[in-house]
């Protein structure tokens, strides 16, 4: 069954923060630390893939892109004519 679309911004993030299953995960986990009962992870949930940095290689888009937004970030503070 779908939905009408949002009316309000409010409502589209309020959606978005419904059907998001972190959110949830989220909430079960402070649920459970103030209450003191043992967490235990949804079994649909998936795990968090841990990243090894040592063994990242990035790509030749990945440095070039990470070289224009600090560049563009780097070029709006030294041309800020604003406070």
């Amino acid at each position: 069954m779908s939905r009408p679309p949002p009316r309000s911004l409010e409502e589209f993030f309020y959606r978005k923060l419904m059907d998001s299953p972190a959110f949830h995960n989220w909430v079960r986990k402070i649920h459970a630390r103030i209450n003191r009962i043992d967490y235990t992870p949804h079994p649909d949930t998936k795990p968090k893939i841990k990243l090894n940095y040592l063994s990242y290689k990035p790509t030749t888009f990945h440095k070039v892109n990470a070289f224009r937004v600090i560049w563009a970030d780097e070029m709006k503070r030294s041309f800020r004519f604003w406070s």
